[in-house]
């Protein structure tokens, strides 16, 4: 009878878990980062252990349990947006044995598309505008310089140097926003993406494979982005467009972190090839750590060139020959 009943009770489960996750996100802030983290990872478990449409069942009881527990539908739509696509793709690629680097690429556009229609859903659909929220940020800095100036913690001049950084902040939010958005949902994706490999593995649901972070690849024509973030940002510049300058110093935005994260491969793997002491690489990590933005813009500068020119290829031919 229970063996049965199993699906079921597999399917009433996982939406119960998710739903609670969801719950436990919204309301206690610092447990949202990890909720968004293993949120999916049940759905990928039904489509895994049983097949696509369990998993469907499953979202549907979790958004009815929702539903009911917020009586609003535009944060219980949003927080569905946000974790249900990406369980059911993650779970059919692993169904698929689709490997790791096409599973990224999808995951990256997957990403992208969800930061998309939270954008719309949270801005457009609500009424509530990017200028809203920034207008309610200075007033909450205004408040705090004038409650600084009251306990003489800030002189005039100060209190202007400091309003005068909020405008910066807010131009940055204003501009940078969707990219910003983009990042996280990327970030988000393929953390869980990773988390949901190494837990399948375990439960012997998928088979493990090679997948190294020091040999990550990306294709050549990846650079056009920084070719089209560029081209944007100085024509709207030149014809005072504003949505073609904000577009591609987004694209930009996006491009310097996916370059970034392929520098920072590149870098590691040359670490790991350098044979020298833990201790000096020890050493040259918390340098790298210290000097952040130096840094980072070296990383970026590096996988800018390793997308082209392939660097750790070379080493590697460079191996070979001389083992010949």
């Amino acid at each position: 009878m229970i063996e049965k009943y199993s699906g079921a009770m597999e399917v009433i489960l996982a939406a119960t878990v998710m739903a609670l996750l969801g719950l436990l996100g919204l309301f206690i802030g610092p447990f949202y980062f990890f909720a968004m983290l293993f949120l999916p990872l049940p759905l990928v478990y039904l489509i895994l252990k049983r097949d696509l449409l369990y998993g469907l069942y499953s979202v549907i009881l979790t958004a009815l349990i929702l539903l009911i527990a917020f009586n609003n539908f535009k944060s219980a739509g949003l927080l569905i947006l946000q974790f249900v696509p990406l369980g059911l793709l993650i779970g059919l690629m692993f169904k698929n044995k689709l490997t790791v680097y096409k599973s990224m690429t999808v995951l990256f556009f997957l990403a992208l598309l969800i930061a998309a229609l939270n954008l719309l859903f949270s801005f457009v659909l609500s009424g509530t505008g990017i200028s809203q929220v920034t207008e309610e940020f200075r007033v909450i800095m205004e408040q705090m310089a004038q409650f600084y100036n009251q306990n003489g913690l800030l002189d005039e001049a100060n209190r202007q140097q400091y309003l005068d950084f909020t405008e910066q902040i807010i131009y940055l939010v204003q501009t940078l926003l969707p990219g910003n958005v983009a990042v996280w949902n990327i970030i988000m994706a393929m953390l869980t993406y990773f988390i949901a490999k190494h837990w399948m593995q375990k439960l012997g649901l998928i088979v493990a494979d090679n997948f190294r972070f020091t040999k990550l690849q990306i294709p050549w024509y990846s650079i056009w982005l920084i070719i089209i973030g560029l081209v944007f940002t100085l024509l709207g510049d030149e014809l005072s467009w504003q949505l073609m300058d904000v577009t591609g110093k987004n694209i930009l935005y996006i491009a310097a972190f996916i370059f970034f994260v392929l520098g920072l491969a590149v870098i590691l793997y040359y670490v790991q090839l350098w044979r020298i002491s833990k201790v000096v690489k020890f050493f040259l990590m918390v340098c790298l750590l210290l000097y952040l933005p130096f840094t980072a813009a070296i990383a970026i500068t590096i996988g800018m060139i390793d997308s082209v020119v392939d660097l750790r290829r070379q080493q590697i031919e460079d191996d070979g020959i001389k083992g010949d």
